[in-house]
């Protein structure tokens, strides 16, 4: 059964972003959304309580992670509380009387241009322009109206602001899918899957040593990744994704004695 919100739900984007159709993956028709500029405003619009949730995507199966959301994460104080994916086709869409041949610049997430990359580097003539959104994309190429510019998002964007699909699938990969997280100030406590953030010691061995505790406790870590200390130059964060087992807990007390810090994101239900 998917989730109702008696708050509207943000998400980064325009109407017919990607980020919306994670949203629907959870959420059912009828909750209210609330678009959003930055991922920064969907953070602030939970803290202040304007929405009950938000919906993130943290990482794709081509362009890695989205690392401001794993910064957002680290700085604001909310919890995972959902996950879902979304296959990703990108479009290259463009004004209804428009030809490929006419374009000379290309609006795109930055996220979909690593993800089209060898699309794009066919036409090297082209100016690449970074966007804040796929969706919102489309939407600034409708509203400038010239023939000459495209953008990068999907075909359910195309519909909506009614504009031409010039060509589709133009990522590198068919097997191009998206993970997003829903986040929310209640923390939940169930689910086959952990996010955590640890601080440890910049000193050798103090990651190995995390590792050999997951695998004492057959913690299987499905991701492990870094992000500057910004307080601290060239040392680091680490942010570490598993599957839960009848020992997460005492994995978790473990590695808390061993971290400077140990922040737990989120015990949630693994996307399929």
């Amino acid at each position: 059964m998917k989730l109702r919100s008696k708050k509207p739900v943000a998400f980064q984007g325009e109407i017919g972003a990607f980020s919306e159709m994670a949203l629907y993956n959870v959420f059912d028709k009828k909750t209210k959304i609330r678009p959003s500029v930055s991922f920064k405003e969907v953070f602030d619009s939970i803290k202040s309580g304007k929405c009950e949730w938000g919906v993130l995507p943290v990482e794709n199966s081509l362009g890695g992670i989205v690392y401001q959301v794993w910064d957002l994460l680290h700085e604001y104080n909310l919890h995972i509380t959902h996950e879902t994916k979304v296959k990703i086709e990108h479009c290259l869409i463009a004004n209804p009387n428009a030809k490929i041949s006419d374009i000379k610049k290309v609006f795109a997430h930055y996220q979909a241009v690593l993800q089209c990359d060898n699309f794009l580097r066919k036409h090297k003539n082209w100016v690449v322009e970074n966007a804040y959104d796929t969706a919102g994309s489309v939407k600034t190429i409708k509203d400038l109206g010239d023939k000459s510019m495209a953008a990068i998002a999907s075909e359910k964007a195309s519909q909506i602001y009614e504009m031409r699909i010039l060509a589709k699938g133009i990522q590198d990969s068919k097997e191009n899918y998206t993970r997003f997280i829903v986040i929310g100030r209640k923390k939940s406590v169930s689910g086959n899957k952990f996010t955590l953030e640890i601080s440890i010691k910049h000193m050798e061995g103090s990651l190995l040593e995390i590792l050999g505790i997951a695998s004492r406790y057959k913690i299987n870590l499905t991701s492990i990744h870094s992000r500057p200390n910004k307080t601290k130059p060239f040392e680091y964060n680490f942010f570490l994704e598993g599957v839960c087992n009848k020992q997460s807990n005492k994995f978790f007390a473990e590695i808390k004695k061993k971290s400077l810090a140990l922040k737990i994101l989120g015990t949630y239900k693994a996307s399929v």
